[in-house]
């Protein structure tokens, strides 16, 4: 789905690591604001750990579909800052991207590719002075700015090969006959620990499998954490969409040692 200028809903959604302690995120809102004044700003998050591409290419995977089409999505979790690494924007699903090319897109495009890909390198869509070490006020908050105000996607850079994007080397889902498995993605303040399995991965009657996850072992997936007793560990479906593990009331990662990375199982009961 291409969603042409016309259909920009005007919102630009901020991901990054830069903290609030700062003035890194208020300066790339100034420099977005001075270009597109009515922009409508949304933070979905400024606390990704420094320089950790894996979290937030989660997060922005768990947040963009809440937007309507047409909005953009600033995300800079950059830890190649001035290097070779490309600074790109992209179109998925009737949504702009603007992310550097580290990675921070795989989750939200999982195995597929983009519609369309450019390579942000046309300076007069950057501030005049691009610091080596702030790209996200220099360069992709201009951009930015400028797709939300309608400019055309295409003319922010070049055209680029959509299958050029760099990947995250990030274990992914893995489907056996007795099993399907995948690592802990990224794990929230509450403790639980989110994965990217998602409904139709599992082939079995969810309330009949085993969940597992180190120790943890689970019977049958949930929907609600209010439907197993207090303390007591369980799975369900997180409102992103993919499989949890959790202890109600309590914190699971710290219950179980549980770690980004960790595998999770599920197998069918007997």
């Amino acid at each position: 789905m291409s969603e042409g200028p016309e259909h920009r809903s005007g919102i630009v959604s901020l991901l990054t690591d830069f903290g609030v302690r700062d003035t890194y995120v208020g300066q790339v809102k100034a420099v977005i604001l001075g270009i597109a004044s009515s922009a409508r700003l949304v933070d979905l998050t400024h606390d990704v750990p420094p320089q950790d591409v894996v979290e937030g290419a989660f997060h922005l995977a768990a947040a963009w579909q809440a937007f309507p089409p047409g909005t953009v999505h600033l995300a800079v979790v950059d830890p190649g800052v001035g290097t070779a690494r490309r600074p790109v924007a992209l179109e998925w699903r009737g949504h702009l991207f603007v992310v550097p090319d580290n990675g921070l897109i795989s989750f939200v495009l999982g195995d597929r590719s983009p519609d369309r890909l450019v390579v942000l390198d046309r300076p007069r869509y950057h501030r005049p002075n691009v610091s080596s070490t702030f790209h996200g006020r220099d360069l992709f908050g201009p951009v930015a700015a400028y797709l939300a105000s309608r400019l055309p996607l295409q003319e922010v850079g070049a055209a680029a090969d959509p299958t050029s994007l760099a990947r995250l080397d990030f274990p992914s889902l893995r489907r056996d006959p007795d099993a399907v498995r995948a690592p802990v993605v990224s794990i929230d303040h509450f403790g639980n620990c989110r994965t990217l399995i998602r409904r139709e991965d599992i082939p079995w009657p969810l309330e009949h499998v085993w969940v597992r996850c180190g120790q943890a072992i689970v019977r049958g997936i949930v929907d609600t954490y209010g439907s197993v007793p207090e303390t007591r560990t369980l799975a369900l479906f997180g409102s992103y969409g993919g499989l949890e593990v959790a202890v109600r009331l309590g914190n699971a990662a710290r219950a179980w040692d549980i770690r980004r990375g960790s595998v999770v199982a599920v197998s069918p009961g007997t």
